[in-house]
């Protein structure tokens, strides 16, 4: 799992850069419909079953390879909750205790985003 979106609605799909070894700054901003901002994943997460959302279910498991890729604006956008990314983001330590992620996130490894 090298990089993948996951919308508010809780659907995770798989992306990959265009050049095929990292993002443009154009498709980081698409992946998350605005200006960025990156969430560095802490600590090592998963891995997590969410079967809420889908009837089989799908595992993520990040280490802090990974970072999320989140709109800098969201809240202030009034974008959606972003249930998964946030448990993903609590688990790993890289948002305080009660904060949230609002809108579509990309995650990958640090190394796709330069």
């Amino acid at each position: 799992m090298e990089s993948f979106i996951v919308t508010t609605s809780g659907e995770v799909s798989f992306t990959f850069p265009a050049n095929g070894s990292d993002f443009s700054l154009k498709e980081l901003q698409d992946s998350v419909n605005g200006y960025i901002e990156i969430v560095p994943i802490r600590k090592n997460v998963g891995p997590l079953i969410f079967k809420e959302f889908d009837k089989e279910g799908f595992a993520i498991k990040l280490t802090d390879e990974y970072i999320m890729i989140v709109n800098s604006e969201g809240k202030i956008e009034s974008q959606q909750f972003n249930y998964v990314a946030t448990v993903l983001a609590t688990a790993s330590e890289s948002i305080s205790p009660g904060d949230w992620i609002a809108g579509d996130v990309l995650v990958c490894r640090s190394r796709m985003v330069k």
